[in-house]
């Protein structure tokens, strides 16, 4: 059973437990000194009353510095809490940066991207008030009752019983104010969400939509989204003000009772003046942190649905790896019943692949072959057995396989640079002539020197000044500066003409030699290849 988000939040905060500590060490010398000074104040006071005794200097000097303690050791909390703060939400920021690079763009496919960056961009601002102030509120108020009800009990017991009835009730208002919050920071959330997805494809499209005249249309939608949300941020803000006004005026309450129950004793000779003052002056000390908690409140109830979020990413169970290492060379992939281990169905597959062979992975839409590579990548689960040269894909280490495998996807990423940066964008270190090399090698030197600016031409955003079959042989450039042993194609002749098709088999049967290649298509193998269709029993090559 997963602990809920805020519990789980403060049990993974880095550094929590000695920060702890220090922050309860200085909420209970503050709430020591607090009460301290304001019992010798009454009694200076009721001396001053009853006995015309002004207090001496050093009487009032003595309440002075323990009230100067008690500021300082305050100062010090918060300095200590401001810079947990900070830490723990530099460490998350960078815990989710790790996450998201380690599972990958395949695992967090079903992730909306809007959602992942309306995270990072939260992050900050939704959890700095939880670890600044809630969680160090928590201990003081905790502090202040364990410090301030004893004392008050010692002075009092009546006003101390008439304590235990009214500051467990206020912790009650405060957790039933909180349900309510709780579903609309919910509701609140999703509200910021769907805008962020809505504006970023508004973005991403936006020459598609003047093209089409949609712009008009989505203008009106992201007019909608943005009242929802503003009507789900204004709900919220109601709420945190109702939460606000109950404690508020709970504390207030309780107060006015002390003082009443206090002052009837009083004049009815049933009390003595400086204790029962004493205690009449701790009953702020004690409400404050309680009040000051349900403020907080809402700012930790603001964040529960970013760590929930959270959780879920952090949960989800990592692809095994291990420590062996391939061999030097091209290796042998054999797969018994091997499929991605998905949600969805997907279709086993049975073949043995030898070091360099060509093999077109032949199967339906939705039949699993994308994700079949992307076990092979090990980015995600898979059923079944992968072996590589023997060893089982799971016993490998990861990092190490993946540097020797290349991945095409069906449309390669190109950057708004030039030929030579998109070529370098697999191997920084490439030098020019190991570039010409793969361009002569993929059949795409005399387009580069064709070009207005040669190798320093700009291909554009996404490459839109180059055709499909000239952006598929710079993804084969790319995959030959890399000296990868085995390469994985996700149907990257799928949107090709025949003849195109044909030349960039051609360009890999020649370029390619001696390597191992996976194509996934839903086309016929090209002459030459093996054939696996997915759901074979066993397939020989």
């Amino acid at each position: 059973m997963k602990p809920a988000p805020l519990a789980f939040l403060a049990r993974t905060a880095p550094g929590w437990p000695r920060v702890q500590a220090g922050l309860l060490g200085f909420s209970l010398g503050e709430v020591a000194a607090t009460a301290v000074a304001l019992v010798l104040a009454a009694r200076l006071m009721a001396a001053a009353l009853l006995e015309r005794h002004l207090p001496s200097p050093g009487e009032v000097g003595w309440v002075a510095a323990l009230l100067l303690g008690r500021a300082l050791l305050r100062a010090g909390r918060e300095r200590l809490s401001t810079r947990f703060a900070a830490r723990a939400v530099h460490g998350w920021r960078t815990r989710l940066a790790d996450l998201a690079l380690t599972l990958g763009p395949v695992a967090l496919s079903g992730t909306r991207g809007a959602e992942l960056a309306t995270l990072d961009a939260e992050l900050g601002p939704r959890l700095t008030p939880y670890f600044a102030r809630y969680l160090p509120g928590t201990l003081h108020a905790g502090a202040a009752f364990a410090v301030l009800l004893p004392v008050a009990w010692w002075l009092d017991p009546l006003t101390a019983g008439l304590l235990l009835v009214t500051v467990p009730l206020t912790v009650v208002f405060l957790v039933l104010v909180g349900l309510a919050t709780h579903a609309a920071t919910e509701r609140q959330w999703q509200a910021q969400t769907r805008l962020a997805a809505r504006l970023l494809t508004v973005l991403r499209h936006l020459p598609t939509l003047h093209a089409f005249g949609g712009v008009a249309p989505y203008r009106e939608v992201l007019r909608a989204s943005g009242e929802e949300h503003r009507a789900s941020t204004l709900r919220v803000l109601r709420v945190a003000f109702l939460n606000g006004f109950v404690l508020d005026f709970a504390a207030t309450l309780a107060t006015a009772l002390v003082a009443v129950w206090i002052g009837v004793r009083l004049f009815g000779g049933a009390a003595q003046l400086a204790p029962t003052l004493a205690a009449l002056m701790l009953v702020p000390e004690l409400f404050g942190p309680v009040r000051q908690l349900g403020q907080d409140r809402h700012a930790a109830l603001d964040a529960e649905p970013l760590v929930g979020r959270l959780q879920a990413l952090l949960t989800r169970p990592p692809v095994p790896s291990g420590t062996a290492r391939v061999g030097a060379g091209v290796p042998r992939l054999t797969l018994r019943g091997a499929r991605a281990d998905l949600a969805t169905p997907t279709t086993p597959v049975t073949v043995t692949l030898p070091p360099g062979t060509h093999a077109a992975l032949r199967g339906p839409s939705g039949s699993g072959k994308t994700t079949l590579l992307h076990a092979l990548l090990g980015h995600v689960p898979y059923a079944g057995e992968i072996e590589v040269d023997g060893l089982p894909l799971g016993a490998l280490d990861l990092e190490a396989w993946r540097a020797r495998v290349a991945y095409l996807p069906q449309h390669p990423r190109l950057l708004a640079a030039s030929v030579r940066d998109n070529l370098r964008v697999a191997r920084p270190d490439a030098t020019d002539a190991e570039l010409v090399a793969a361009a002569r090698a993929t059949g795409l030197h005399e387009l580069i020197e064709s070009l207005p600016e040669g190798w320093d031409t700009p291909l554009g955003e996404g490459g839109v000044f180059l055709s499909g079959g000239e952006t598929a042989r710079l993804a084969l450039a790319r995959a030959l500066l890399t000296g990868t042993d085995v390469l994985l194609l996700d149907e990257l002749t799928a949107h090709l003409d025949p003849e195109s098709e044909a030349e960039i088999h051609a360009v890999i049967r020649q370029a390619l030699r001696g390597k191992t290649v996976l194509h996934a298509t839903h086309r016929p193998a090209p002459p030459g290849w093996l054939e696996v269709p997915l759901g074979a029993v066993e397939v020989a090559a």
